[in-house]
């Protein structure tokens, strides 16, 4: 993945790309695990945006102490997930599971911050024809007491459409709802850079449009995405762009 970020009180504007590979491992035809977060991170600051800013202790920091490459392991997040419906006859699904995030990464990326992140979830799945729609529900915080620490609903709803019998083009709508404010002026408080989601910058909806082709059915798949914000609490401007390629055996 690679990331473009705009200018903050605390950071300078930045590029940033993201290595890394995911796994999930079936247990049973319901229950499944698997890792989907981590990887290996670099981000160039630029160096041309000098500024001040008041921490948490009210001392006058610049943002050119962090204005250099930086680079390191990213923090480690997976998930459990069950299968509570499976109507085959009706192509209905229905999964609850639980994300986790453990703080595992580098300090100089602003990971590695305590304590873990968890997220329930829900999502439902249903095919209507050649559409197919899928819908997410879950509530994210944090297992500890840290006053800084990300509380927020998030909801994502996925339509796409069969094509040629080989080719889905989809639509997403992807938001979070904070349930509590934060200090933005932290340099690094947990999940300031969240390489996962943009839930730690407040009320977000973002908006992604792609298509999926099934290369050999069950098989090979490839992916395109673009993804941009259209709502944001503090005005953050979010664009992404995501290349995915599937291989099952």
């Amino acid at each position: 993945m690679s990331y473009h970020v705009s200018s903050l009180p605390v950071l300078p504007s930045a590029s940033m790309q993201l290595y890394g590979a995911g796994i999930t491992v079936a247990l049973s035809e319901r229950l499944s695990i698997g890792l989907n977060q981590g990887g290996y991170a670099q981000a160039t600051f630029s160096r041309n945006q000098p500024a001040l800013f008041p921490n948490l202790q009210r001392a006058v920091q610049s943002r050119t102490n962090v204005d250099r490459v930086r680079e390191g392991w990213l923090d480690l997040g997976g998930f459990v997930q069950y299968t509570l419906i499976a109507n085959e006859a009706d192509q209905f699904l229905l999964t609850a599971g639980m994300r986790w995030s453990a703080p595992s990464g580098a300090h100089q990326l602003f990971q590695g911050n305590p304590p873990w992140e968890l997220a329930p979830y829900v999502t439902a799945g249903k095919e209507i024809g050649k559409f197919h729609v899928l819908a997410t529900t879950g509530f994210n915080f944090t297992a500890g007491s840290d006053p800084d620490s990300v509380e927020n609903w998030y909801v994502n709803l996925h339509l796409d459409r069969q094509c040629f019998g080989w080719l889905y083009p989809l639509v997403e709508i992807n938001s979070s709802f904070p349930t509590k404010n934060y200090n933005v002026n932290l340099p690094t408080r947990h999940g300031y850079i969240n390489f996962g989601d943009f839930s730690a910058n407040g009320t977000v909806v973002m908006l992604a449009a792609g298509a999926n082709a099934v290369i050999v059915p069950n098989k090979v798949e490839f992916g395109a995405v673009y993804t941009t914000s259209v709502y944001t609490k503090r005005n953050f401007d979010i664009d992404g762009f995501i290349l995915r390629a599937t291989l099952r055996y």
